[in-house]
């Protein structure tokens, strides 16, 4: 796989490193969050994926260069080296990278629905946290990021849409990425991953000793601020379970609760116990195999919801406790039985 020699790098919530390891500040769009008829007509959507890849390869250091003003922030201020054009030419003309691009201008001809979902989203994150100043918003082909297929730095969110090309696409199975992992990847995770990443920087780093109620309880203030922003989304995407998994949790939840007390692990240290309920798998580990990986976070954000139900504040005071203790002991929660 040919890696993209321009590719962004997040540096912290300030913007993204360029090509030439500066900090690029990039102008976010300021949408008045009152105005509904803004969120209707959704925002723009830049699309490097296309500049880049319809972009005249029999002069591509001239074509690099026109696409600079409006994507500094994946080509930095241009004046680029041979070796540079030469990494981005590889880039294009790879055929896993072909391959995605393909499938992308078909899968994604028209983004109207996410421009207008996602307009929407920004909208109500702006009147939750008085951010009112929107990210600028581009896709692209990342070549096959796994780890981050969304991007966000406070003024600028990206979208690589090679990760979100079905479960079926074929490179994902070529690449060995589980089926756990890729049914994931669909065009309807996109919008509630975005929300994700930019509910993420709210949440306090935890310092000293990371429990595993401290784990759970990150998770479930990260699924239910997503489920605030985005209330029409079903629960299953917005957790990442399909609908089997998301009932098999809903009917086990006592008993996934009383595995974690009766062993002692709410507030242990100890690796397997994060392993086995917050680490990615095709399930949990001393459960059936129809139960999902995950099942902690699941349960965190049932704690969560509970608190909220009892507890009148505000969601950005929500995200901001730094003691996962504090939100259990008033949540009241008591898992359901069936």
């Amino acid at each position: 796989m040919v890696a993209l020699s321009l590719s962004l790098v997040l540096s912290g919530c300030s913007g993204f490193q360029n090509k030439n390891g500066e900090t690029q500040k990039n102008n976010s769009t300021q949408l008045d969050p009152g105005n509904t008829d803004q969120a209707r007509t959704g925002l723009q959507i830049k699309r490097y994926e296309i500049a880049l890849f319809e972009s005249d390869q029999s002069n591509l250091k001239q074509s690099l260069e026109k696409l600079v003003p409006e994507y500094s922030i994946f080509l930095g201020k241009g004046n680029f080296s041979d070796e540079e054009v030469t990494q981005l030419r590889s880039f294009i003309a790879d055929g896993s990278n072909k391959a995605a691009y393909h499938e992308v201008s078909k899968q994604f001809q028209e983004i109207e629905e996410l421009s207008i979902n996602l307009g929407k989203a920004y909208e109500k994150f702006a009147r939750e946290t008085g951010k009112i100043n929107y990210p600028e918003t581009f896709t692209y082909l990342s070549g096959f990021d796994v780890q981050y297929p969304i991007k966000y730095a406070d003024t600028v969110l990206i979208i690589a849409l090679d990760m979100y090309l079905g479960s079926n696409f074929d490179m994902y199975k070529k690449l060995g990425i589980p089926a756990y992992i890729s049914s994931r990847y669909t065009a309807a995770h996109i919008l509630p991953d975005c929300v994700k990443e930019m509910a993420y920087p709210l949440i306090p780093e935890k310092t000293g000793a990371y429990t595993l109620l401290d784990a759970m309880i990150e998770q479930g203030k990260l699924l239910y601020f997503t489920q605030i922003i985005l209330p029409d989304t079903p629960e299953e995407l917005i957790i990442g379970f399909n609908e089997e998994q998301l009932k098999w949790c809903q009917q086990n939840e006592s008993n996934l609760w009383k595995f974690i007390i009766e062993n002692e692990l709410l507030y242990s240290t100890d690796s397997k116990a994060m392993s086995m309920f917050m680490v990615d798998g095709p399930f949990t580990s001393s459960f059936s195999q129809e139960s999902p990986a995950r099942t902690g976070a699941w349960l965190g954000w049932q704690i969560v919801k509970s608190y909220m139900d009892k507890n009148n504040i505000a969601l950005t005071r929500l995200t901001a406790i730094e003691h996962s203790r504090e939100i259990l002991d008033k949540s009241g929660y008591k898992p359901k039985k069936n």
